[in-house]
C-alpha cells in the first residue's frame, strides 16, 4: 500500500512539475512576442541595413544610416517601408558609377525596396555628409507609395556667380527748354533725348 501511494504521489508531482514548465514556456513566449510588439511600435519599423566595410567602420555606417532613415522617415510624418534593404558598398553601378541606387520589386501584391549607397566615386572616397544626403533622397523616393508624388519643387543655387553688370541706359525726365519750330507752339513737357552708356561713355 504505502508503495502505490509513493508512486501515486510521484506520478502527480510529475505531472504537476511538467505543467509548470509547458506553462512557464508558454508564458515565456507570449511575454517576448509582447514586447517585440512593444519594441517594433516605439522604435517604428527599422530597414535591414548591410554595410560592407571593418567591423568598427560598419558599426558606426550601420547605426549612422539607420538612424538617418528612421529619422527622416518620423520628420515627415510617415512610416519607414515595410520591406526595405539598405547596402552600403564600395562601388554602385547603372551603366557608371553612381552615388545611390534605388530598386524596387514587385510580387504579390508587395513592394520590396533596395537602396545601394556608395563608398567610393570615381576613386573618391564619400564622406558621411554625401552618404546621408543620398540616402535621404534615396529614402524619399521609396516612400513615394505612402507620402504621395511632390506637387512643389524650388530649387535654390547659391554657389552660382551673379554675371557682372556692364552698364545701362539713363533717361533724364528733365524738360527741355522751349524752342519754336515751324509756328508751333513748343512742347513744354518735351524730354531730353536718351543718353546710352556703355562701359562709363556716351553713345
Amino acid at each position: 500500500m504505502a508503495t502505490r501511494r509513493r508512486s501515486r504521489k510521484q506520478r502527480r508531482l510529475r505531472r504537476w512539475t511538467t505543467n509548470c514548465a509547458a506553462y512557464a514556456r508558454r508564458s515565456i513566449t507570449s511575454c517576448r512576442t509582447a514586447l517585440g510588439r512593444l519594441d517594433r511600435r516605439l522604435r517604428g519599423r527599422r530597414p535591414a541595413v548591410i554595410v560592407d566595410a571593418r567591423p568598427r567602420e560598419a558599426w558606426q555606417l550601420r547605426r549612422l544610416i539607420c538612424r538617418t532613415a528612421r529619422a527622416y522617415a518620423k520628420a515627415l510624418g510617415t512610416p519607414m517601408p515595410e520591406h526595405l534593404a539598405i547596402i552600403a558598398q564600395r562601388f554602385v553601378f547603372d551603366g557608371h558609377q553612381v552615388s545611390g541606387l534605388l530598386q524596387a520589386f514587385e510580387a504579390d501584391g508587395r513592394r520590396r525596396y533596395v537602396i545601394q549607397l556608395a563608398l567610393s566615386v570615381d576613386g573618391r572616397d564619400v564622406s558621411n555628409a554625401e552618404l546621408v544626403a543620398a540616402l535621404r533622397f534615396q529614402v524619399a523616393a521609396a516612400m513615394a507609395d505612402t507620402l504621395g508624388q511632390p506637387v512643389l519643387s524650388i530649387a535654390l543655387d547659391l554657389d552660382r556667380p551673379t554675371p557682372p553688370r556692364t552698364g545701362g541706359s539713363i533717361v533724364e525726365l528733365r524738360p527741355q527748354p522751349p524752342v519754336a519750330s515751324n509756328g508751333h507752339d513748343p512742347d513744354p513737357f518735351a524730354l531730353s533725348r536718351v543718353t546710352d552708356y556703355h562701359g562709363g561713355e556716351a553713345s
